[in-house]
């Protein structure tokens, strides 16, 4: 009998032992599982087809590879504050690594952004900035400063006297607004250039060509064209050459699509302010994977330079940054 209770003794050792290394391998196994998930972040653009943000969307995913994360994009397919919000609203409830997005209006993102770092989720603006939030970082350009640098540009085209117009891609867009701050605050201190006319075409192309025909229609002078954001500029060109107004009218606009720079070259455009949308999109994924590997502190503030392109520089400019000699503004 005693020899029995020894054996059962033994057997119930051995199964307790064999049942915690069970559970010890089943945890390894889901540590291991879980070590080779790869942290999600959810990039939310202003509007997903347009190629700037296609080119941010390209910039996220570089830094996304080499820092062992995967980004998914997202965004409306027209300027829309309530389905960018709902954007928003499904990556904080799906509880990704981190969010990356656009501000499609300033004051109406502080309560989603918050309630996301509130459950740790840490939140980059891009491009256009939510300032009176919980974000961690904003990354763009300086956009008062990238408007100086147009204003400066257009007194140079037309002299100190003249009629400007703005094409804007939403009045209600903030950095859109600072563009616009700054072209004023520049020709006001430097010109007597008057701006007798300002419409928006909420970023959209056709919609920019309808603008400024408009306004070229209800102005007797107009002598250049100020527009703020990427396709505006193109959308300008074509309503200049079908006016037949192709060297009267000068056009000063934002970011280097291949369309924007053959129309420097052909002198539809006569210069545009490039950005450095690969490079937003590089730096903004970095911060929220420093944030989430806790390997540096975060900068709130990150700005990219922007650089002039006109059909004196332009064919520099394609040989890559390394060649280009214009000026950098920082």
């Amino acid at each position: 009998m005693k020899y029995l209770k020894s054996i059962l003794g033994i057997i119930l050792v051995v199964l307790f032992l064999g049942s915690n290394l069970f559970f010890l391998n089943l945890l390894k196994d889901k540590k291991v599982e879980n070590e080779n998930i790869k942290p999600k972040i959810v990039l939310i653009s202003h509007i997903k087809t347009n190629p700037y943000w296609l080119s941010i969307k390209k910039g996220a995913e570089r830094a996304a590879a080499e820092r062992g994360a995967v980004v998914e994009f997202l965004g409306p397919t027209t300027a829309n504050t309530e389905e960018g919000l709902k954007l928003f609203d499904m990556a904080t409830s799906a509880k990704v690594s981190g969010i990356i997005t656009y501000v499609q209006e300033e004051g109406k993102y502080a309560k989603q952004i918050n309630s996301a770092i509130e459950k740790g989720i840490p939140v980059v603006t891009i491009d256009s900035d939510e300032e009176n939030s919980n974000r961690i970082a904003y990354v763009g350009t300086d956009n008062i400063l990238a408007g100086q640098v147009a204003g400066e540009e257009a007194v140079k085209q037309i002299g100190v006297d003249g009629n400007v117009a703005i094409v804007m891609g939403g009045k209600d867009v903030k950095n859109q607004r600072e563009r616009v701050d700054g072209f004023k605050d520049y020709i006001t201190s430097n010109s007597n250039l008057k701006i007798v006319d300002v419409d928006s075409s909420d970023a959209m192309l056709l919609e920019a060509e309808i603008v400024t025909r408009k306004i070229l229609n209800r102005n007797d002078k107009v002598d250049a064209l100020f527009c703020t954001s990427a396709l505006d500029g193109i959308g300008a060109a074509k309503a200049v050459n079908d006016l037949n107004a192709k060297g009267k009218v000068k056009i000063i606009c934002f970011d280097d699509l291949e369309e924007t720079l053959n129309n420097i070259r052909t002198g539809l455009v006569s210069a545009t302010i490039v950005q450095k949308s690969d490079e937003m999109g590089y730096k903004a994924v970095n911060i929220i994977m420093d944030k989430i590997q806790k390997k540096s502190e975060v900068n709130p503030k990150s700005l990219t330079n922007v650089k002039l392109v006109n059909k004196r520089n332009i064919d520099i400019y394609k040989q890559g940054d390394d060649k280009f000699e214009n000026q950098n503004f920082k």
